[in-house]
């Protein structure tokens, strides 16, 4: 198992493994959504022939599939427009940065955010219990920043605002910045297409807005077509489906998306709430390394766990 290798990202451009938080979630064994961006640095040709990983709640490898071309794109993550000043805002915040939006289980998405210039006032500190959509970065249901609407969510079956609890803190940097940030929306990741992402400053103000929209596509697409179990590994788990590799952005910004749809994996992964924490039978997933992770890794042979490296 040691041919499969680490995880695979490019460690000169990047300082840490974007691997880390990249997590299916399957409550029933079932597995299927798409990830945000993973800024690895690396093209689609270098992640060609490489190994996919998927690990247990116990961060075990239990499944290994090598990364092939394909055809066909599949679907890919939404990402925002840049950032404009929100219509008839008048204050000194201009907010900068971009959001993620994927797709966890059908009508849930997944948000990764990275915002500058947002009101410093959302502090770790801040008092904002009972202000309406204070320091909150939302998916409006309009098509238009002139027009934004109210938050976006399917009241056929979500009975409350998915979106109230959602909103960012800013660091002592003057940055904001999340991950892994499950909202059920009760639509699905292609009806946010076109939608606003609209930022709120800490009395509840809409300050800043852009526009969800697909993520463009560089280089060949690549995917999984077949599992098979982890060199070593004996417990019970049995992965198959398939997962789709796209790559979006060039140069250091080159990241991987995946799409994926599995059956068999560990059922202990499931999420807890819209803040993104995981709950694995009562104990948060962040302490547990590469716990219900689904990762690349530098590897090009399942069969021998020491081709398979590290992410």
């Amino acid at each position: 198992a040691d041919t499969v290798g680490g995880h695979f990202y490019n460690s000169v451009t990047i300082a840490e493994d974007p691997w880390t938080p990249i997590m299916y979630n399957s409550p029933n064994g079932n597995a299927t959504g798409i990830t945000v961006k993973v800024v690895t640095g690396a093209t689609s040709s270098q992640v060609l022939g490489r190994t996919l990983v998927v690990h247990d709640s116990a961060g075990v490898r239990i499944a290994c599939g090598k990364i092939v071309q394909k055809m066909a794109s599949s679907q890919l993550p939404l990402e925002t427009s840049a950032f404009s000043t929100y219509p008839g805002y008048t204050g000194s915040l201009a907010v900068s940065g971009s959001v993620q939006v994927g797709e966890t289980v059908a009508g849930t998405q997944i948000l990764s955010f990275m915002l500058e210039g947002a009101d410093p006032q959302c502090n770790s500190t801040a008092d904002i219990a009972g202000v309406a959509n204070a320091c909150g970065i939302h998916v409006h249901a309009g098509l238009s920043c002139d027009d934004a609407g109210d938050h976006y969510y399917n009241s056929n079956s979500v009975t409350e605002d998915p979106w109230k609890p959602v909103r960012y803190t800013v660091d002592g940097n003057g940055s904001a910045s999340g991950q892994n940030v499950h909202v059920v929306t009760g639509w699905g990741i292609g009806d946010l297409d076109g939608r606003t992402m609209v930022v709120h400053d800490i009395n509840g103000s809409r300050v800043a807005c852009a526009l969800v929209q697909g993520a463009h596509v560089d280089g060949m697409p690549l995917f999984v077509k077949s599992f098979s179990k982890y060199p070593g590994y004996t417990g019970s788990l049995s992965i198959a489906g398939s997962v789709a590799v796209e790559q979006i952005g060039t140069g250091a910004e080159a990241s991987q998306v995946l799409a994926f749809s599995l059956t068999g994996a560990d059922p202990a992964c499931s999420v807890a709430d819209s803040s993104g924490a995981r709950r694995l039978r009562g104990a948060a997933s962040g302490s547990v390394p590469n716990a219900c992770g689904i990762h690349v890794h530098e590897g090009s042979n399942c069969s021998d766990a020491d081709t398979v490296g590290g992410h």
